[in-house]
Order: structure tokens, then C-alpha cells, then sequence
């Protein structure tokens, strides 16, 4: 991989320059009065700060808008973007995805390979490759990997992966060693938030929620512009939350709760078993329910409320403005929405104000592309000391 010499690479900078670079990317360019505005800087300081990215070509200066007053003051700062590259991964039970992106998360390639199987040489063996591949003469700064599993914000290990049924297995510094890059994990759904907030239907929001339905029930939050973790990384298991007091049992045992209701398996066994078949995926059901089919339409229906639910109870706790909703099991929606509208309605708190509810089309390569922002978020939070220290969790 082509490394450049004229450009600092994000995780070597200082942590006010690493300031101002989170700052342009998650709000674009900045006149340089709004940009020390934001970070409560005085106007001498923040020239300090940015005459060595401006003179190293990191960031650049675009002409005033003809609305603002002429001069330097007025001049818009912003990332030059397209100078950093990070590549993301998404692993699934059967098949990796990966992206190439800029420091934006704007995608330049993809791929993905199936998996033979989920022996811990297979999936290395799978993302080595791809991470070659799409590196190719690229300088890439950072590899993000992400996974189902109870990781912390930025972590090195995969833990408690119900998929791969992998538990403590330190995976980051094996990829690592074998690609040359600095790597990190991330629980998948915080990293698909990541991307949602960064560049995705969630950008220029400060507090937001991504909820995700598909194989499983999951949860990123933002609040104040920061994707929440918590100290284990446990933050976001809503999937079974109580949210009817009969109903089906989930896989654990657990009456009414929305993975009962949500998941892909529970929908299609709850449409399957009383059509007496064994062969009804999530498209079949939806095509029943297209057709009028009284079983399929309760089941998005109960589906529905369910997630309806769950996205009341977020905004009663948090307060939030915005719930994005995500996930391979999204098709529901054509026959869930009214009944998710009618439960939000009906269990939000009286004085809470509703939130926007937007439905987000988000391929494997989305999650991939996520985990891609995680890198580089990673290289401007936290970013691994050059000498390499004690690998451990990394928070």
C-alpha cells in the first residue's frame, strides 16, 4: 500500500487538531468564527490550530459565501476528505462485506465473499483477503470490524457473538498483524449507527436513535453527538424488552418480548406453523399478507405494535427527536407502519413530542460502510499510540 508522505494521517494529530476535524465532518465546512464557536475557542487559538492542517494540506479554505462579508473571517474551512481512506467490515454467519471509504464514509468500492463456515481461520482468512483487495495501492489508515457480539466502543476482542459463537477472541490484533493496519471492533449495530449519524439519514442530528430488525432486535443511541457504549458495551440490548404481557415465547423463554415479535424466525414461524409449512421466509409472508392472508396480516400486525413500542419507550427515556428505523426485516413495514404509528401514539408519554420515524434501506454494505466510520472515529477519539502499547480494551 502507497503510503504519503505530504499528508498526516488523523491519528497522528494532535487532540485539538483531531477536534477540528470531527468538527468539519460532522457538520461540513465552517466559516472559522462558527468553528470556534463550536469549540470554545478564541479566535487567535483556533488560527494556531489550523495554519499547520491548512499548510499540510488536511484541510482547505473555500471562497466566503456571497452572503457573509468578504475576508479571511468569513472564509469556510473544510476536510479534505477524499485525502483519507479506511476500509469496514461486516460479518455475518455466512458471508463478509467490505467498503472503501473516505474519511465521510462516502463509499469508493465493495465487496463481499461468502463463508464456508465460521472457523476463526475462515472468516480471517476471507477479510485478509478482501481488506488486499480493496486496499490495493491505497494507503488505508484504519480497519473497522463489524459484529454482533457485547464489544465497547472501540474494542480489540469479540465477546459473547451468538452467530460466529465466538467469546473472547481477539480478532483485531490478528487482522492487525496479518494486513499491517490498526484495527478495531465495534458491536454492528453502533457501528451502523455511526454511519447513520456521520453521513447517513441521521447527519447534522445531535440525539437519535437507530433501531434494527432482521435476524435479531438491536440498538444504537446518540446522544450529544456521541454513539454510546457504555463501560461493558451492553448499551442498546432492547431486543428483549417486554412489550405485550401474552404472545409467543422468544428462543430464551421470554413471553411478549419484541424479539418474539420482531425477528425475521419469529414472523415466519408464526405465519408458517398454522399454514402447516416449514418453508415460508420473510417474502412469503409478506406475499400472504399481499394476498389478504388473515394469518400474516395479525403477525405484521402484533409486528407492528410491537416496534411501535419499543420506539415510545426510547423517546419516553431519552427524549429523543428521531428514531431510524434499519435491518434486512424492514419489508415489514408494508403491513406493520399503521400499527407501529397507532402504538407509538398510544404509549407515548402525554407530555413527550413525537418523533420523526424514518425508514432506512440499509444493505450489509451499509453496516460494512459503518464500521468504516467507527475506524475513523477511532482515529480521532482514541487513536492507538504509535509504539504500539499493551493491546486491551479499548473504551
Amino acid at each position: 500500500m502507497q503510503r504519503r508522505a505530504d499528508v498526516p494521517r488523523l491519528g497522528s494529530l494532535g487532540p485539538s487538531a483531531r477536534a477540528v476535524v470531527r468538527t468539519l465532518l460532522l457538520a461540513g465546512p465552517l466559516s472559522r468564527a462558527e468553528l470556534a464557536r463550536r469549540l470554545e475557542r478564541s479566535p487567535a487559538s483556533l488560527t494556531k490550530i489550523t495554519q499547520p492542517l491548512l499548510a499540510a494540506g488536511l484541510i482547505s479554505e473555500d471562497t466566503a459565501p456571497a452572503a457573509e462579508s468578504p475576508g479571511r473571517p468569513g472564509a469556510p474551512l473544510a476536510l479534505r476528505a477524499a485525502r483519507h481512506r479506511f476500509l469496514g467490515v461486516k460479518v455475518t454467519s455466512d458471508e463478509v462485506y467490505a467498503v472503501r471509504t473516505d474519511a465521510t464514509g462516502r463509499v469508493e468500492a465493495s465487496r463481499h465473499r461468502p463463508l464456508a463456515d465460521v472457523e476463526q481461520s475462515t472468516v480471517v482468512r476471507q477479510i485478509v483477503e478482501l481488506v488486499k483487495e480493496l486496499a490495493g495501492q491505497h494507503e488505508i489508515e484504519a480497519l473497522g470490524i463489524g459484529l454482533a457480539g457485547q464489544m465497547s466502543r472501540f474494542d480489540d476482542t469479540v465477546r459473547a457473538n451468538p452467530f460466529l459463537g465466538w467469546d473472547q477472541v481477539p480478532l483485531a490484533g490478528v487482522l492487525e498483524e496479518a494486513t499491517g493496519i490498526p484495527t478495531v471492533l465495534s458491536e454492528d449495530a453502533r457501528a451502523l449507527t455511526a454511519g447513520v449519524q456521520w453521513s447517513g439519514p441521521g447527519r447534522g442530528m445531535s440525539d437519535l436513535a437507530v433501531l434494527t430488525v432482521g435476524v435479531g432486535v438491536g440498538l444504537g443511541i446518540v446522544l450529544d453527538d456521541r454513539v454510546l457504549a457504555g463501560p461493558t458495551g451492553r448499551v442498546g440490548r432492547i431486543g428483549h424488552v417486554r412489550v405485550s404481557d401474552s404472545g409467543p415465547l422468544c428462543g430464551h423463554g421470554h413471553r411478549g418480548c419484541a424479539s418474539a415479535f420482531l425477528t425475521t424466525a419469529a414472523i415466519t414461524q408464526a405465519v408458517g406453523v398454522p399454514h402447516g409449512r416449514s418453508d415460508v421466509d420473510l417474502e412469503t409472508a409478506i406475499a400472504l399478507a399481499d394476498e389478504g392472508d388473515p394469518v400474516a396480516l395479525r403477525v405484521f400486525h402484533d409486528a407492528g405494535h410491537a416496534l411501535g413500542v419499543l420506539v415510545a419507550q426510547l423517546v419516553n427515556i431519552l427524549g429523543l427527536p428521531a428514531v431510524i428505523l434499519a435491518g434486512d426485516g424492514l419489508g415489514m413495514l408494508a403491513h406493520a407502519r399503521t400499527a407501529m404509528d397507532a402504538a407509538v401514539a398510544q404509549h407515548l408519554d402525554p407530555n413527550a413530542t413525537p418523533p420523526t420515524v424514518v425508514a432506512f434501506s440499509s444493505g450489509f454494505d451499509e453496516w460494512a460502510r459503518g464500521a468504516a466510520v467507527v475506524a475513523c472515529q477511532w482515529m480521532l477519539v482514541d487513536p492507538p499510540a504509535p509504539a504500539g502499547p499493551a493491546r486491551g480494551t479499548r473504551t
